[in-house]
């Protein structure tokens, strides 16, 4: 048998980061959006867990959150059976948008499937939240607000989709930088976007960790001025402008280097179906937005 979905990338449409918890991991209050943007993922049963990848620069193995949730899923259900696991690549690395997140999550819920494990989202979450902060928003999709690390998910209704564009500088941006750059500079909050986007407390820390990202955000704002980076960076993400037809061509020419994508936002409905999600059953408290 062989099972496959997509992996789809989110960004964050607000971002606040209410301080530095006892564990390490900073307390942030933000609201995940499902966008169109998705990797491949393909679930076949091997005689051991086996992950291969299009991208020669992404790590294989433990290094991989892909492989690490395979092995946790096994471990929590005493599945003695393996896995090949063939993932191709779309959402670029190092950008913010959660792509190996988004990965380890729907790798879980396949894997589930293919080994008959028999477990619900919710249990797929708590073993995804063990890989990373991200991974539990990744189950569900869509639009929903998160609190703690993020893993503490409360699911918003769908609005209407919304055509958007995605910018991607040809370097990343360390989270960890970025966070270190906040706490130096007293906590201060960041840029707010005008309409679709709300406040990123990490905007400004991601400019002074990485000067460059000025120049792109600039350029995006001239013709895309309801935009916002994305959590941590590096992407940056804007709303189609209402009164005017969009100018893509005037961030292309003006930001050669970057990756320029033109996408919309993904509902929960359609998340579940492309991403074969919807072979679970979903939380009440989500059911009922």
């Amino acid at each position: 048998m062989t099972l496959k979905a997509e992996a789809f990338a989110k960004t964050n449409r607000s971002l606040f980061v209410r301080g530095k918890r006892p564990d390490g991991y900073h307390e942030i209050e933000t609201v995940f959006q499902s966008i169109d943007l998705a990797d491949e993922l393909e679930v076949s049963l091997a005689p051991s867990i086996e992950l291969e990848c299009d991208d020669p620069s992404l790590p294989g193995g433990p290094g991989n959150l892909v492989f690490r949730a395979a092995e946790r899923l096994a471990k929590a259900y005493g599945v003695r059976a393996g896995a090949r696991v063939r993932l191709t690549k779309r959402i670029p690395a190092g950008a913010g948008l959660g792509g190996g997140s988004s990965d380890a999550a729907i790798a879980l819920a396949l894997l589930a499937r293919l080994w008959e494990t028999g477990a619900d989202l919710g249990s797929l979450s708590r073993i995804g939240s063990e890989i990373g902060s991200d991974v539990p928003f990744f189950f569900f999709g869509g639009a929903a607000r998160g609190l703690g690390r993020g893993e503490l998910l409360t699911p918003l209704r769908d609005e209407p989709d919304r055509d958007l564009i995605l910018v991607v500088p040809p370097f990343p941006v360390v989270t960890a930088a970025v966070y270190a750059r906040w706490r130096a500079s007293g906590a201060s909050p960041g840029g707010g976007g005008r309409n679709y986007f709300g406040s990123n407390d990490l905007a400004s820390a991601v400019l002074q960790t990485e000067p460059e990202m000025a120049r792109y955000l600039e350029t995006v704002a001239k013709s895309f001025p309801d935009c916002q980076i994305s959590g941590s960076g590096s992407s940056i993400v804007a709303a189609f402008p209402e009164a005017a037809a969009p100018d893509f061509e005037s961030v292309r020419k003006g930001l050669p280097d970057a990756k320029v994508y033109v996408l919309r936002t993904v509902s929960r409905e359609e998340y579940r179906r492309r991403s074969a999600l919807d072979a679970f059953d979903l939380p009440e408290e989500v059911r009922e937005q």
